[in-house]
């Protein structure tokens, strides 16, 4: 039986129409391909991707907001309490309080902020959300939850155990939980708050180390 030769482009609306895409079909292949989606048409959302369009974790976020590759909402890998050494513990508490989500945190603090449990020497205090200089954006009420944990990570482990390595995690679970965040979004508000995401975790990256 003699086969078929359709353009890319024809096949591609035909397998559409019958509910199934080409493969890769779905996945832009830059970060221009979403400066004129109508989803990003607003000011934050447009400085965005003119300030970090070349850096690749943008375009990742973009694609996990449209859905174009897998969410990756994981946390990091956080020690065990033992119950044999204080300081272990106290530090292990806090990194799954820090690297933790929000709920997690959530539910810490409304059990133990500023009682002295359940170890001491621990720095419940907060401050919300700075957004990313030069960019105008909101989001500061939305990433608020966020920020709490984000606060929390960098306000004790800067006292137990100040590395660099510490505050990367600390930033990476912040965007995890931002990401999150958005997630919850209906879906025409989900690309341009994953694309505030990445701007709040660049500015942490770059100009966080003072505050931790």
């Amino acid at each position: 039986m003699r086969s078929l030769l359709l353009p890319a482009a024809l096949l591609s609306l035909t397998l559409m129409a019958c509910g199934q895409t080409t493969p890769n079909a779905s996945v832009s292949t830059g970060i221009d391909a979403y400066a004129q989606r109508p989803e990003l048409q607003n000011a934050g959302s447009q400085a965005i991707l003119e300030k970090y369009g070349n850096l690749p974790g943008l375009l990742e976020a973009l694609q996990e907001a449209y859905g174009e590759r897998p969410a990756d909402l994981s946390l990091p890998a956080t020690p065990t309490i033992t119950g044999l050494d204080l300081a272990s513990d106290r530090l292990a508490y806090i990194k799954r309080t820090g690297w933790g989500s929000v709920n997690n945190y959530t539910s810490q603090y409304a059990a133990y902020a500023f009682t002295g449990y359940p170890y001491p020497g621990l720095d419940w205090g907060r401050d919300g959300c700075s957004a990313p200089d030069g960019l105008g954006l909101g989001y500061r009420e939305d990433f608020r939850p966020a920020c709490n944990v984000h606060d929390f990570g960098y306000r004790n482990l800067k006292v137990y155990q100040r590395t660099d390595a510490n505050r990367q995690t600390t930033d990476e679970a912040f965007y995890t939980n931002m990401k999150a965040i958005c997630a919850a979004k209906s879906w025409y508000k989900r690309p341009a708050c994953y694309s505030a995401a990445f701007a709040y975790y660049e500015a942490v990256r770059l100009r966080g180390g003072g505050s931790f």
